[in-house]
C-alpha cells in the first residue's frame, strides 16, 4: 500500500474513534443529566408525634416504609424536585414543596411520587405507610352496660380484663374519660376515637404494666362535666361522673382490683372531668392524667398531694391553653408540684391543637409514671 495512503488511513481511523469516543461520553453525560433531573431532592412526612422514613432519603433510594398507630388519620407530604418539571403523588398534580394531604386507611397505604423531567424521562418513590390496626386490642374489651339500682339511670361501658387474670392478684385499673364527640350508646366510639383507653391494654404495654381499663360512654347532650354547687366547698358531679364512678365500684368489687393504685385520664371533655371528680373525691385516684381540660380554680388547693401529669397544646382552638395553665398555677402556688407538659405553637398536631391526646399518650415516660403512683 502507498505510504500516503497508509498514513491518511490511520488518521481516519484515529478521527472515527475519536468522535466514536466523544459521542458516547456526550450520550453518558447527557443520560446521567435526565437521570438527575428526574429524582427528588427530599422527601418530608409531618404527622402528630413525628414521622421517619425508613430507610432515611437518598435520591438513589426509591422504596420507603413507615408505621403509624391507629389514631394517626393522615400525614402531609412534602418532597422538593432536584430540577424535575412536575410531579405526581398518586396521580395528583403536586409543585415542589407543596404539602400533599396523606389520608390513610387503616392496614397498608402506598403513596408514588412519580417525577418527570423536561426530556421525558420518569422516576417513581414509593412509600409504603402502614396505620395500625387496633380492631384486635377493642376486640378484647368486654362490652358491657350498667344500670343504677337506686335511680334506673344506665350507662354503656367498655371493661379491659388483663389476659390470664389473676384472681389472688391485685391489679391496677385506669379509668378513661372520653370526650364530647364520643357521647352516644354505641359503646364503641370511646374506644375508637383515639388511644386513651386502648394504649393501655395493648399487649407491650400489658407486658409492662396488667391492668384493668374501664371506658364508660357518656349519654348524648351530656359529658363528663362540672356542675358547680351552691355553697362553698362543694362540687356537684355530673349525672355521667357519677355513673362511672358507680360503675367503678362495681368492677372493684367483681375484681380483685388494687384500690390503692386507681388511675383517671381523660381528654376534653373527659379531662375537665378527671379534674373534676378529684377535686371532689382527692384521696380516691392514685394519680391522674388531664389532657386538654381544667378544673375549678376554688378548689385547686384540694390536690396539692395529688401526682398529677396534666398535657396541653398551645395552639388549642376549641379548650383554651389557659385552662390547664391556670389550673397547675393554682395547684402550685397551693404548695403541690403537678408535672405539666404543654405543646408548643410550632409542633405539628393534625387535624389541629385541640388533639393533644395523640401526643400525651405517645408519651411512654408518662405512661411509666402512672404506674410508679400509689396511695
Amino acid at each position: 500500500m502507498n505510504p500516503i495512503i497508509k498514513r491518511n488511513l490511520r488518521l481516519y481511523l484515529a478521527l472515527i474513534v475519536a468522535i466514536c469516543l466523544v459521542s458516547v461520553f456526550s450520550m453518558s453525560t447527557s443520560w446521567a443529566s435526565v437521570f438527575k433531573h428526574a429524582t427528588l431532592a427530599d422527601i418530608t412526612l409531618y404527622g402528630t408525634g413525628g414521622v421517619k422514613l425508613t430507610p432515611t432519603f437518598s435520591a438513589e433510594q426509591t422504596k420507603y416504609r413507615v408505621s403509624v398507630n391507629s389514631d394517626i388519620t393522615n400525614l402531609l407530604i412534602r418532597a422538593t424536585m432536584a430540577e424535575a418539571d412536575a410531579m405526581k403523588i398518586n396521580g395528583q398534580d403536586v409543585k415542589t414543596g407543596d404539602d400533599y394531604n396523606a389520608k390513610l386507611a387503616v392496614g397498608k397505604n402506598k403513596f408514588e411520587l412519580t417525577v418527570t423531567a423536561q426530556s421525558g424521562a420518569t422516576n417513581t418513590y414509593t412509600i409504603y405507610v402502614k396505620r395500625e390496626n387496633i380492631k384486635p386490642v377493642i376486640d378484647k374489651f368486654l362490652k358491657l352496660n350498667y344500670t343504677d339500682p337506686a335511680t334506673g339511670q344506665t350507662m354503656p361501658y367498655r371493661l379491659f380484663v388483663p389476659e390470664n387474670y389473676d384472681a389472688s392478684k391485685a391489679y391496677p385499673l385506669v379509668l378513661f374519660l372520653h370526650g364530647s364527640g364520643e357521647r352516644g350508646d354505641d359503646n364503641e366510639a370511646q374506644l375508637t376515637a383515639n388511644q386513651g383507653a386502648t394504649i393501655w391494654a395493648k399487649p407491650d404495654e400489658q407486658a409492662k404494666h396488667p391492668c384493668f381499663v374501664l371506658a364508660p360512654q357518656a349519654h348524648s347532650g351530656v359529658g363528663f362535666d362540672l356542675t358547680e354547687g351552691e355553697d362553698s366547698g362543694v362540687v356537684e358531679l355530673s349525672d355521667d361522673l357519677t355513673l362511672a364512678l358507680k360503675i367503678m365500684d362495681q368492677v372493684t368489687e367483681n375484681y380483685n382490683i388494687d384500690k390503692k393504685r386507681l388511675y383517671a385520664t381523660g381528654v376534653s371533655q373527659g379531662g375537665f372531668g378527671v379534674w373534676n371528680v378529684n377535686e371532689q373525691y382527692p384521696k380516691l385516684f392514685a394519680a391522674i392524667v388531664p389532657i386538654c381540660g381544667g378544673g375549678n380554680l376554688q378548689f385547686a388547693s384540694r390536690l396539692v398531694n395529688k401526682p398529677i401529669w396534666a398535657f396541653h397544646a398551645e395552639s388549642d382552638p376549641i379548650v383554651s391553653v389557659s385552662y390547664s395553665r391556670n389550673m397547675i398555677n393554682a395547684i402550685r402556688n397551693a404548695g403541690g408540684k403537678p408535672m405539666y407538659s404543654e405543646f408548643p405553637r410550632e409542633m405539628f398536631i393534625k387535624p389541629m391543637g385541640h388533639y393533644s391526646w395523640v401526643l400525651a399518650y405517645q408519651t411512654s415516660e408518662m405512661r411509666d409514671w402512672l404506674f410508679k403512683q400509689k396511695l
